[in-house]
């Protein structure tokens, strides 16, 4: 799978970049809500009067934030296809090289149609499987590391406890679901 890969490392990297700047943008909303609702409470406490400037301030910066993380997550989508379209092109013209130069009994004893339509529907759930699933992959597993890290941040000894309690019930899914 190198060989059809290895052309497209410079655009994996930007994908992987926009990623990781996308998800790293979609974390910032909670903590600007959290600030807004705290700029809220305050006031609906007290005497204190409601900062509108404060309020106004973080909102737009939480729409900035919005419309630049919504950027870097088309970028990373976009790039992800075409590698994934790129890659599924290669293939697929290897395929039918293969297949042209076969010679004329292994086309006496196969249907070419079927054998077409079996390539094509092959490729398209190959490259299906390279946009998604690997984008998909990626981008969970830097979400897990990001809300790892800040529930260390915040409480690392709730974090332990979490972490502990969610291990046992993955492993107890686990060995339910290979008995089925």
């Amino acid at each position: 799978m190198s060989k059809y890969a290895g052309t497209e490392g410079c655009k994996f990297f930007v994908g992987i970049v926009s990623m990781i700047l996308g998800s790293s943008a979609q974390f910032a909303v909670p903590y600007v809500v959290g600030i807004v609702i705290d700029e809220m409470t305050k006031a609906s406490e007290g005497d204190v009067e409601l900062d509108w400037y404060t309020i106004n301030y973080w909102t737009v910066g939480m729409a900035i934030v919005v419309v630049i993380s919504s950027v870097f997550i088309m970028i990373r989508a976009a790039t992800f296809n075409i590698i994934a379209e790129k890659i599924s092109l290669h293939l697929k013209y290897d395929l039918f090289y293969f297949m042209i130069n076969k010679d004329t009994q292994f086309f006496d004893e196969t249907k070419v149609g079927d054998m077409l339509s079996r390539i094509s529907s092959d490729t398209t759930i190959i490259q299906d499987g390279l946009s998604t699933n690997v984008s998909m992959f990626t981008r969970s597993m830097l979400f897990i590391i990001i809300t790892i890290v800040i529930l260390m941040l915040t409480s690392w000894k709730l974090s332990l406890v979490t972490i502990g309690g969610i291990i046992p019930v993955i492993f107890f899914i686990r060995v339910n679901a290979s008995k089925k």
